[in-house]
């Protein structure tokens, strides 16, 4: 009996075997690292100059990956925690991200993967391109950077303009100006020297020229300007002087146009625009329609064209009798045929043609109009 007590007392306090049932210590629950990806624009709206930026906690960032939406992978630099891709977005394309993350809690393995999907904007493309590049030019050619669409907003026009960039040898004063929401030009203070090397380029991939237009490309290009010949039409008094290095080579016999509010030439300083051997002439593309007792629809031979309202200089052999005398064309000048041919192998796009001696004058929308402006009507045109 006093044995069994003892016993019994002895299991009741707890003691002996049953010392195993501590409780254990616990699992930690892994943190692992995470990711938030940002841009100057919604990453599902991203824009073609946009930048992936990326925000780890719990740990940093050591590899971007990007795709398109066939798998293909999309060149990119990483720096700072920014990723920029090697060429703009393509517009309404979708794109996969994949992100390798260092983990700082040791419990959630060395590192983390982290995928997303982002997509560029449903926007259009703004092709922009330098006319006139690798081309030898006359000494009143301008540099112009063609837009395929307008670029109405003045802070987008000072952005593109910021970006370009304009090397002439030998130096020699010049500016920037807008001639209209287009065109963007660079001419010199005067006609550019004989001999002249110009390089240009701009960083415009990625910049907007609307709220749903961008440019998806730089632009580059040059051209060599060849010797100093200008041409001087007197309209009042039926002549032509040619000039090179300032020296008269030759002076022609033209006719004008004859005296009206269509038809009279338009005074000013014209550029060469382009050259044809032969082209047609056909008056319904300046106004003129069929029927019209003015209509005419002619194969000229060396015409070169100085609007783009349809005044060329070309070879007019049926007013021969008039040329040097009296304006009986509707706005062209004409000349002989064997003055037509000379004149046309004497000179290049980018010469100047300077007009004068008529009451109508020649706008700057009308051809390739930076020699409309004196110096300091051409600096207020600039967008900066």
């Amino acid at each position: 009996m006093t044995a069994a007590a003892c016993a019994k007392t002895s299991v009741g306090n707890g003691f002996g075997s049953s010392g195993n049932s501590a409780t254990p210590t616990p699992t930690p629950t892994p943190t692992p690292a995470t990711l938030t990806i940002a841009a100057d624009h919604p990453i599902t709206e991203l824009q073609p100059g946009d930048a992936l930026k990326f925000a780890v906690a719990n740990g940093t960032l050591k590899d971007v990956k990007v795709t398109d939406s066939e798998g293909s992978e999309v060149t990119g630099t990483l720096k700072d925690a920014v990723w920029t891709p090697s060429k703009p977005w393509s517009l309404k394309t979708s794109y996969t991200v994949a992100a390798t993350l260092s983990n700082t809690d040791p419990h959630a393995g060395s590192t983390t993967t982290v995928t997303k999907n982002i997509k560029s904007i449903d926007g259009a493309v703004n092709v922009v391109e330098m006319l006139y590049s690798d081309a030898s030019v006359g000494i009143g050619m301008p540099v112009i950077i063609k837009f395929g669409h307008e670029v109405i907003d003045a802070d987008m026009r000072a952005r593109i303009q910021k970006a370009m960039h304009i090397d002439v040898s030998p130096q020699q004063e010049g500016a920037w100006g807008w001639i209209d929401h287009s065109q963007l030009m660079w001419r010199p203070k005067d006609f550019w020297k004989a001999g002249t090397k110009v390089n240009v380029s701009g960083n415009l991939t990625g910049l907007p020229t609307s709220s749903h237009r961008w440019i998806t490309h730089d632009v580059k290009g040059s051209f060599q300007v060849g010797q100093a010949r200008i041409v001087k039409i007197y309209i009042n008094k039926h002549k032509m002087d040619v000039l090179q290095d300032g020296n008269v080579v030759r002076t022609i016999p033209v006719t004008t146009g004859k005296p009206g509010a269509s038809t009279t030439t338009r005074s000013g300083t014209k550029v060469i625009i382009e050259r044809d051997a032969t082209r047609i002439m056909d008056s319904s593309t300046v106004g003129i329609p069929k029927g019209s007792s003015d209509y005419y629809h002619l194969k000229v031979k060396y015409a070169m064209r100085v609007t783009y309202t349809g005044e060329f200089i070309h070879a007019a052999p049926w007013s021969e009798r008039s040329q040097g005398s009296a304006n009986v064309s509707h706005g062209c000048v004409g000349l002989s045929t064997e003055n037509a041919r000379w004149l046309f192998n004497f000179c290049a796009a980018g010469d100047p043609v300077i007009n004068s001696g008529s009451n109508r004058m020649f706008k700057p929308d009308e051809g390739i109009g930076c020699w409309c402006y004196d110096w300091s009507g051409w600096q207020k045109l600039s967008a900066v």
